[in-house]
């Protein structure tokens, strides 16, 4: 029996096919995190970072799960303080949600829910909210990880552990695609938090443990949120405790701040100046969108039509560079060129 609130949220998977991304800047992203994945030297770890960046991944921790299995797992992050006790049942059902978000298929191995390339890099209204964000952010991610290693190796002469760094990027953010799935009308539903953290980041780790990949790896993912400095390292060690319960794994290393670690956790700092980018690309398609058609006012088709697939084309980084230095003029010279 599917509960009233679960085959609610199924509906959006339809809206997830409506999403998928197909523009060239966005597949160019997608293969660039692959040819990265596709270089890593640890041979499991790159098999399973390919297996991970395809279109629709079999999602590993929910690999033969049942429902008893999920009332164990929630029962124990509750016990953990990781999850609050739940107060009711649509409470309970809530936290059940957050937890095991409905998946695409009942394989024995069950798919994301959208393609890997529909999928946004953060909430509505943050940083690459948009059909293609995800890969758009985590391209920039590696490339910002990649000069960082570089930058330090010259500093101090020792080596980076770079299959650590770019796996723990193209792996930080990949549950975004099982959490953020678009519904019909453009928008994006909430995220809610496991062990304090959005869950996408608890459950990434869940993913990248029951697919068995390396310590380092998943310690340098776990840091992109949070270096586990001062109290942050009960933080971080928290969202790695939770995320093995949830994978049913064991995990014992401490948290402690790599060199790998720092890098990860600086190259994923390129959502501050995603976010404000995409604040002012909103406010200059909002300007220019009854030029096109589609008012803002209208909703479902302003974010269908027009706004997502002007981001997913251009890119909020452009579109705010071009407002800055051109104006409203140059941003719709741009979006005119595109095809808009």
């Amino acid at each position: 029996m599917i509960r009233p609130l679960a085959a609610a949220l199924l509906i959006v998977l339809i809206g997830a096919e409506s999403a998928a991304a197909q523009t060239p800047r966005t597949l160019a992203a997608l293969d660039e995190l692959r040819a990265a994945a596709g270089g890593l030297s640890d041979a499991h770890l790159r098999e399973e970072t390919l297996a991970g960046l395809q279109s629709r991944p079999c999602v590993r921790h929910r690999a033969g799960l049942t429902a008893a299995d999920e009332d164990v797992i929630l029962a124990a992050l509750r016990a953990d303080g990781l999850m609050p006790a739940s107060a009711d049942g649509v409470q309970a059902e809530v936290q059940r949600l957050t937890v095991f978000p409905p998946l695409a298929d009942g394989a024995a191995c069950p798919a994301l829910p959208q393609p890997l390339e529909s999928a946004p890099g953060g909430n509505a209204g943050s940083h690459h909210d948009w059909p293609g964000g995800l890969v758009d952010h985590e391209v920039f991610n590696l490339r910002l990880g990649l000069a960082l290693a570089d930058l330090y190796e010259a500093e101090d002469g020792l080596p980076v552990d770079r299959d650590a760094v770019i796996a723990a990027v193209l792996w930080h953010d990949w549950a975004k695609a099982l959490v953020l799935v678009w519904n019909d009308d453009g928008s994006l539903p909430p995220e809610r938090p496991i062990a304090g953290a959005g869950a996408h980041h608890v459950l990434g780790l869940a993913e990248a443990m029951a697919r068995g990949l390396p310590e380092a790896e998943i310690l340098a993912q776990a840091c992109a949120h949070a270096a586990p400095i001062g109290d942050d390292q009960r933080t971080v060690q928290n969202w790695l405790r939770a995320a093995a319960i949830i994978s049913r794994t064991a995990w014992t290393v401490p948290a402690v701040p790599t060199r790998e670690c720092l890098i990860s956790n600086a190259a994923d700092d390129n959502w501050v100046h995603a976010e404000a980018a995409v604040h002012a690309a909103d406010a200059a398609l909002a300007r220019l969108a009854p030029r096109f058609g589609y008012p803002a006012a209208d909703g479902p088709a302003y974010r269908t039509r027009l706004r997502n697939p002007m981001l997913e084309t251009l890119g909020a980084d452009r579109i705010k560079a071009l407002s800055d230095v051109e104006g409203d003029a140059g941003v719709e010279r741009a979006l005119r060129a595109a095809g808009f």
